[in-house]
């Protein structure tokens, strides 16, 4: 076993040697031993193989650290902040981010650098496999398409945040300092156009699966269909083709709008990843058909299902590879759980009921709020009187005969006052109900970036936006389907609110909604709000005995909340452009 690899950050120039993946085929195996020469990885396949294991490695995923993604839109609220009130509040600067660049703790794999650096060893690659002799072409030509996708798939996640970057292809070393200090960044267009072209060269090479389950988790052509539908979904957005005078350099939207072709573009992309995808055997997940909550439970937990296109692979506690400590951070308090990423009320109060109508808390849903809705609800959202873990969660309050306050066991009240949800719900999804709090020994867990389902989504935004509505309620409807829900037969301003509807149920905590308020321009509505829970009381003197009846009062403030534009995209780092003035920054900073 011997393990290497480079970093080149993105603007200082040097060279250094750091801990590479594992010879093994298994892309997990990362244990490092020790560090060897340059010139006998470039003539070693089978180290050049565990180069390029180190690259996947590298990317990172969406339980980085404790501060989820969903925590800095409408969707969840974060017990103990961690960096996420800049987004939150609008004062998020150039050299203070917050949690959309790194997490709080540790985990800071999704941080401006460590991006890069991933994307410079990929460069240091392309210069250098063509020194390795391999018997068989086609191996190389096959990992070089795998490192061709990591490259684009990290260049988006950039791309996303802060808009047109540079776009470097080739590695640096300290021959070029000058060159590398110098770079200026492509317009958003240019970024876009290079990373379909890439994401089309990648899918021309990539099997659409493999054949050995030690490749699972590598990138294949349907991987990089996928990608390359979500990437012109974005692109074809309104943020991105807007007119703006405050973006000269076009670094953040299209010189002209797109129009009708961009979303043609979107359309037939989300088409295409949909056919490579159901033609190469991947489905919908459904092996539970007949229980909604059990089949998207199990949907997150089954790791390698049919849904999934592409994930991070994680491990079990044992092997060092698990990908945070998620059970621990964000189960109930009263499970022994820290009650982090809690849902707030105004994603919960979203959810329709399960005839497809809206919920009102001014209606006689609101006796009973947690029954009858869209039965996603009940595997994303644990609410006050849900079982988990062999009891029911209890987030209410009451009065005691002498008058004083008590509580649940998941109150502050109960075990880990400190630790307590603040909106009254906590959650479910991802969470392994197995887990024993406390222990830290995890289950494996992947964390999926690219989803069959997503694809369905991607065509019926596209479709509604060509003016084809047929065309849309039927991507839609597939999802509805599974998820039994009644099918959408609106049209016009009814079924895009349906699609965005869709969107935020089925793709919750999934990092989408982040960017989905914001390419949608509905953000200051959406944005601008306080975020909020429930107060849940008991009714009776507290002397009474299970079942008990309940009154909730919604509106709990548990942040205010500000958007301000310059939200829309995220801050060039000021170390960044402090030692290369060239890289313009975002309008608004």
């Amino acid at each position: 076993m011997k393990n290497i690899f480079y970093k080149i950050k993105l603007f200082i120039a040097g060279f250094c040697l750091l801990l590479l993946g594992s010879c093994s085929q298994n892309i997990l195996d990362i244990t490092p031993t020790n560090a060897i020469s340059d010139a006998s990885v470039w003539s070693d396949p089978s180290l050049v193989n565990a180069f390029v294991n180190a690259r996947y490695s590298q990317i990172s995923h969406g339980w980085y650290s404790e501060s989820w993604v969903s925590s800095m839109c409408d969707e969840t609220w974060l017990t103990w902040a961690r960096d996420t009130d800049p987004i939150n509040e609008s004062y998020s600067s150039p050299s203070f981010i917050g949690s959309m660049n790194g997490g709080h703790w540790g985990e800071n794999g999704r941080r401006w650098d460590n991006i890069w650096n991933n994307i410079a060893n990929c460069n240091i690659y392309f210069d250098n496999v063509g020194k390795v002799a391999y018997p068989d072409t086609t191996v190389r030509a096959t990992l070089s398409a795998q490192v061709r996708f990591i490259r684009a798939f990290n260049f988006w996640d950039l791309v996303q945040r802060w808009g047109g970057l540079p776009i470097i292809t080739k590695s640096h070393n300290l021959n070029t300092v000058s060159e590398i200090a110098n770079v200026k960044r492509n317009t958003y267009q240019e970024c876009i156009d290079f990373l379909v072209s890439e994401l089309d060269k990648a899918a021309a090479v990539l099997p659409a699966k493999y054949s050995s389950g030690n490749d699972y988790g590598r990138a294949t052509s349907v991987a990089a269909l996928a990608l390359k539908s979500k990437i012109l979904l974005y692109a074809a957005s309104p943020l991105m083709n807007d007119p703006r005078s405050d973006d000269p350099g076009l670094l953040v939207h299209y010189a002209s709008p797109q129009g009708q072709a961009g979303w043609q573009k979107a359309a037939d992309a989300a088409q295409a990843a949909i056919t490579a995808a159901t033609s190469a055997g991947y489905a919908l997940y459904n092996k539970y058909p007949s229980d909604v909550k059990k089949n998207y439970t199990q949907l997150f937990l089954d790791g390698g299902n049919s849904e999934v296109l592409f994930d991070r692979e994680g491990g079990a506690s044992s092997t060092g590879t698990n990908l945070g400590y998620l059970d621990e951070a964000n189960g109930p308090n009263g499970y022994g759980g820290w009650g982090g990423n809690t849902p707030i009320s105004e994603f919960v109060d979203d959810f329709e009921m399960a005839d497809g109508s809206k919920f009102s808390w001014n209606s006689a849903d609101s006796i009973t709020p947690f029954q009858n809705r869209d039965p996603r609800l009940s595997a994303y959202v644990l609410c006050n009187g849900d079982v988990w873990q062999n009891r029911t969660l209890e987030t209410f309050w009451f009065t005691k005969p002498d008058g004083s306050q008590s509580g649940g066991q998941d109150t502050k009240y109960g075990a880990n006052q400190w630790n307590t949800s603040q909106t009254a719900y906590n959650m479910r999804k991802y969470l392994d109900e197995t887990y024993s709090y406390g222990t830290w020994s995890f289950k494996p867990r992947n964390w999926i970036w690219l989803r069959l389902g997503e694809q369905y989504l991607n065509l019926a935004e596209a479709q509604y936006n060509l003016g084809n509505m047929a065309a849309s309620q039927a991507a839609l409807n597939v999802i509805r389907d599974r998820a039994h829900m009644p099918e959408i037969t609106s049209t016009g301003t009814q079924l895009w609110n349906d699609i965005v509807y869709e969107r935020r149920v089925e793709l919750a905590f999934e990092e989408h909604r982040y960017f989905d308020v914001r390419r949608w321009e509905i953000a200051p509505t959406v944005l601008n709000r306080d975020a909020t829970g429930l107060v849940i009381m008991r009714k009776g003197d507290g002397t009474s005995t299970s079942p008990y009846t309940f009154s909730y009062r919604p509106g709990k403030v548990v942040e205010h909340r500000i958007f301000l534009p310059k939200l829309y995209w995220l801050a060039i780092p000021l170390d960044e452009i402090t030692k290369n003035p060239n890289l313009q920054q975002n309008p608004g900073y």
